[in-house]
């Protein structure tokens, strides 16, 4: 069996090979194909996930391959024809668009589609076209629980017989079965179709080989049942209250240079990412050119990265992926903003990061503290260069609690990886070493939480963001200075303290005035 290492190499290497020959394919008006040879014999791919994603108007292609999850995701016009089964998310997110699939899915193929057209000429899984706002898909084969869940817009269309829960919590589009239905899903309803809409389905329908009868059941939202949720409110308490920084030596005179900076990089590569600064800010937008603090030091973006900065991946921008992260000094896949993404789907999104971005840029997973097992798991399994832990939780633990959990996790870990704490507040000088000290790798937050004016237009914030970074390295100097440490990758345990009991229980450190951690943390 191929481990996942191995599917990511040949992965990234048929979506640079795609990449390649996108625009001579599209000037020449001429069909891509991929597992077939120069002399027509097949030679199919098996196993690939995450490729032939984000393609572009006008171009067409095929492939004959059994391939992994979120294949021919997020199409923006492209003819796609996939001659092979294929995994989990299949065709997720298209907006534009023709994709076939001529044997089976797995679950959830056309997530979140929003136009175009998706054709499955076999049988799906589970959640097919869950969550569409647009676009029409059509199924022949069988067809999984909950086909339309959460549908917001759209047609989908399943000649053949359909499990159970059919449109759960759907708020709107359409969902036409020609066959049995065996039960429809709250929130949804169901009727039979009419003469007048027989006609109309089956003129859209015509062009694609498909034929409906008027045995045809209609499932659309039950505007009379609620079905709805309002997630609860993430975030933490108390930050790094009750802990203190700690010297275990002289200071160092006030002349004495001090190293902050440090490196994030891939395994199995030479060079990385150049951090000069404890503190990562995450803000929308790249910034513009203001001073040397925030010129050398990345920032994690939603769009418009500049060349060192970590384009975030979420949903709301999967769609312009190719584009952005050919810009980006690296990539931070946001999990927690996917819809329920498996493990296979994470590898096949790291593939698509990976792929996309300048050759051995890094890339990183980010969720929230409470999966940090699986986290740090996955980051080293799939060799990607590193974690973003979310302290915020469902419930408002104290921050502090993050540091022993995330140390503990990190500890299981046998591969080098860079870990950072993500903050819902903009943290003070001390407290980025503390999480250093803690074990980790700095800070990622916003930079302007709590400030009483916040800054607006492009050069604006990276001005104020220039000096608070610029004052972020200053103090920080200034307190390792004290402590008589002369780089960062100098700090431990040993220079933190509790200042109360409820923070040494919380954080498994020293309490101030005793030798040892409590008992509850000892070793014994």
């Amino acid at each position: 069996m191929e481990s996942r290492a191995d599917i990511t190499q040949k992965s990234v290497r048929l979506t640079r090979q795609v990449a390649k020959s996108l625009d001579q394919a599209i000037q020449l008006d001429r069909a891509l194909k991929i597992g077939w040879g120069r002399d027509g014999d097949e030679r199919p791919k098996k196993g690939e996930t995450g490729v032939l994603t984000h393609l572009p108007a006008k171009l067409k292609m095929r492939l004959l391959g059994e391939l992994g999850d979120l294949v021919g995701s997020a199409n923006q016009g492209a003819l796609l024809q996939i001659e092979g089964k294929t995994g989990d998310l299949a065709a997720a997110f298209q907006s534009d668009g023709k994709t076939i699939f001529e044997k089976g899915t797995g679950d959830r193929v056309a997530l979140g589609m929003s136009g175009g057209t998706v054709i499955v000429r076999d049988d799906v899984g589970a959640d097919a076209g869950e969550s569409m706002t647009g676009g029409l898909l059509v199924i022949r084969g069988m067809v999984g629980e909950r086909i339309g869940a959460g549908m917001i817009d759209g047609t989908i269309v399943a000649v053949s017989n359909v499990a159970n829960e059919a449109g759960s919590g759907m708020i709107g589009g359409k969902i036409i079965v020609d066959g049995r239905v065996r039960s429809v899903g709250k929130g949804a309803q169901s009727r039979s179709i009419d003469a007048e809409e027989l006609v109309e389905l089956n003129d859209i329908l015509e062009p694609h080989g498909f034929k409906l009868t008027m045995e045809a059941t209609v499932i659309e939202a039950d505007t009379d049942e609620h079905v709805g949720a309002e997630p609860p409110e993430i975030s933490s308490s108390g930050k790094f209250e009750g802990l203190r920084l700690c010297p275990q030596g002289a200071s160092l005179s006030p002349s004495s240079v001090v190293d902050l900076s440090s490196e994030i990089i891939m395994p199995g590569v030479s060079s990385g990412s150049n951090l000069r600064n404890i503190w990562i800010p995450q803000i929308q937008k790249g910034p513009s050119k203001a001073g040397s603090a925030l010129e050398g030091q990345p920032c994690i973006v939603d769009s418009s990265p500049r060349e060192n900065d970590y384009l975030r991946i979420h949903e709301e921008n999967y769609l312009t992926l190719r584009e952005e992260l050919s810009e980006s000094g690296g990539a931070v896949i946001d999990i927690s903003s996917f819809p329920n993404l498996n493990e296979a789907a994470i590898h096949a999104m790291s593939t698509i990061a990976i792929g996309f971005l300048p050759e051995d840029s890094p890339v990183l997973l980010m969720d929230d503290v409470d999966r940090v097992e699986k986290l740090l798991r996955m980051t080293a399994e799939l060799g990607l260069a590193g974690a973003i832990v979310n302290v915020c939780t469902i419930g408002s633990a104290p921050a502090i609690s993050a540091l022993p959990t995330v140390g503990m996790a990190r500890s299981k870990q046998k591969t080098q990886m860079s870990v950072f704490l993500k903050t819902d507040w903009t943290p003070s000088p001390s407290e980025a070493l503390m999480s250093i000290a803690a074990g980790l790798n700095g800070i990622v937050s916003e930079p302007f939480i709590g400030d009483e004016s916040q800054p607006t237009g492009v050069k604006k914030i990276a001005t104020e963001l220039d000096v608070k970074l610029s004052s972020m390295e200053d103090h920080a100097r200034g307190w390792m200075q004290a402590m008589g440490v002369e780089s960062i990758s100098l700090l431990q345990r040993q220079h933190l303290r509790a200042t109360s009991h409820e923070a040494a229980v919380l954080s498994g450190l020293r309490l101030d005035g005793i030798r040892q951690p409590l008992p509850m943390w000892s070793r014994r």
